[in-house]
């Protein structure tokens, strides 16, 4: 016998447990081969349907599982899939420090443009999920000076915040130069003096038409859409009309001078 001292990872593969029932979607996606197998035959019993395959049947005056209807030794109420998820972060850990619960991040909250003491200008994303642990902190979700946020921490006692939290924060000495959520509104192409005389002389159909709705963020790629667009169109006539602005890159956002603006209650443009 040979003792086993060590092992290579090849690969990470994150699992979900679902139940196993008439919502049950997922069967390509069981870990354990053998359950894998009984559920696709379940399945193909009835043609692939889960609502049918996984539903309680009524014999005579008894109702049943599908797995008793099955004569399966054991019942299969549940089954580990496999997520396909890349990025999770860790939320709970046992007694020795070994992290055993993750969540799914999810989208990102927002987009935050800064710039450091010499004008240089880099982007920092907040997940929805780090945006609900800043909140949980008590530090603001959208953090225009970052030194007075560090200060904060600084601040506390140590340990008060996770090493994992900390390391999604921006870096000190950055200040703010613009934030981006979805479905925020921008003017693009239009300096800041336009826009302003615009709206004091009542020119909002020169707005309208640089008018633009955040659709989509992710690092260095900023989707925007006209916001007299009704459809999702992203094709070549789109984007030469401008309906459907893509930008790649910080520089290309800042060549549009955006300007965030909003509707008060009553229906007036505020920069």
């Amino acid at each position: 016998m040979v003792l086993l001292e060590y092992a290579s990872c090849f690969s990470s593969d994150y699992v979900i447990k679902y139940t196993v029932d008439i919502n049950f979607n997922k069967v390509e996606k069981v870990v354990d081969g053998r359950i894998k197998q009984i559920l696709q035959s379940r399945l193909n019993k009835f043609d692939g349907k889960s609502k049918e395959a996984f539903k309680d049947i009524q014999r005579g005056d008894k109702v049943i599982r599908w797995y008793e209807d099955e004569c399966l030794s054991k019942p299969i109420k549940s089954a580990r899939c496999y997520t396909g998820l890349s990025a999770v972060v860790p939320v709970k850990k046992d007694e020795n420090g070994n992290n055993i619960g993750y969540v799914k991040p999810g989208n990102n909250h927002h987009i935050a443009i800064y710039s450091d003491s010499e004008g240089n200008k880099q982007e920092h994303i907040c997940t929805f999920w780090h945006a609900v642990e800043r909140k949980k902190f008590g530090l603001p979700l959208i953090i225009r000076n970052t030194n007075e946020v560090w200060d904060i921490i600084q601040q506390k006692p140590e340990g008060t915040f996770p090493e994992e939290f900390l390391e999604k924060l921006p870096s000190p000495n950055l200040n703010l130069e613009l934030s981006m959520q979805q479905n925020e509104m921008f003017v693009l192409g239009m300096a800041q003096e336009e826009v302003s005389n615009s709206i004091s002389n009542g020119g909002f159909k020169a707005i309208s038409d640089k008018l633009y709705r955040v659709q989509k963020l992710g690092s260095s790629d900023y989707n925007f859409r006209h916001h007299l667009e009704t459809e999702i169109v992203n094709d070549e006539n789109a984007k030469l009309s401008k309906r459907f602005l893509r930008i790649a890159s910080i520089s290309g956002l800042s060549s549009l001078n955006p300007i965030k603006i909003k509707i008060d209650c009553i229906g007036n443009i505020i920069v």
